[in-house]
């Protein structure tokens, strides 16, 4: 069942492409931006319902290759929702970028994601960092794998926790960039996860949230994300 609504519509070598895979102010409590959501500013709520099936279009914008795809699908379960299709083969790859524009210290991404059984895909937070490590955070299931991955930097490669397979599960990312060192938390339907009060270069003002499958060898798969909501305080 669908709990956030869209306003207005919201209208590579192996070397190269782990380098993409594997790109994630002692902070605030995690229900200042959680559990408050009559306080909180919705910079992007997209629930795919005004969406038209097929491959999505503006405002997102998507690079790829090979046999990827990013489109929009329906499901018994959840209406509408972004179904990311990733080819197998190296090179297939894809990257769907969808704009948003905030300066807040404090900021949330909240996503429902549903990966097949043997399927991976990269969610990531994107912003301003001195690097192009430390301007993006990204939670990513591997192949063959069923926990959940932070990476960033300084922060490196964190396993955060079991994503279930084959069903739904919320996952929330909170950024703390009030002050020096910047953190993050990532929740996994509601619950503190390992990757709790974690280092990280991401700073304001962030720019985008980005579905991604890697060209690695061996990723790919069917992976469905829904209601997508960006918020701060």
């Amino acid at each position: 069942m669908k709990r956030l609504r869209n306003w207005g519509g919201l209208g590579i070598s192996l070397a190269s492409v782990l380098m993409a895979a594997c790109f994630t102010e002692a902070g605030g409590p995690d229900e200042d931006l959680d559990e408050s959501e009559g306080a909180l500013t919705r910079v992007i709520d997209v629930d795919f319902e005004s969406y038209p099936a097929g491959r999505v279009a503006s405002p997102w914008t998507v690079t790829s290759a090979g046999a990827t795809t990013v489109s929009v699908a329906s499901t018994a379960d959840h209406g509408n929702v972004l179904l990311l299709h990733g080819g197998r083969v190296s090179p297939d790859y894809i990257i769907a970028a969808l704009g948003l524009s905030s300066s807040s210290p404090e900021i949330s991404a909240r996503v429902d994601i549903n990966p097949a059984g043997d399927a991976s895909f990269i969610w990531s937070l994107h912003g301003a960092g001195s690097s192009i490590g430390k301007r993006r955070i990204r939670l990513q299931r591997e192949p063959g794998a069923n926990v959940l991955i932070a990476h960033t930097v300084p922060g490196g490669n964190t396993a955060c926790g079991t994503l279930a397979l084959d069903t739904w599960s919320t996952v929330t990312l909170n950024v703390h960039a009030q002050q020096l060192p910047h953190t993050f938390d990532v929740l996994i339907n509601g619950a503190r996860t390992s990757c709790t009060g974690l280092p990280t270069g991401l700073s304001p003002p962030f720019r985008s949230v980005n579905v991604m499958d890697a060209s690695n060898q061996g990723w790919g798969g069917d992976v469905r994300f829904d209601n997508i909501a960006v918020t701060t305080p």
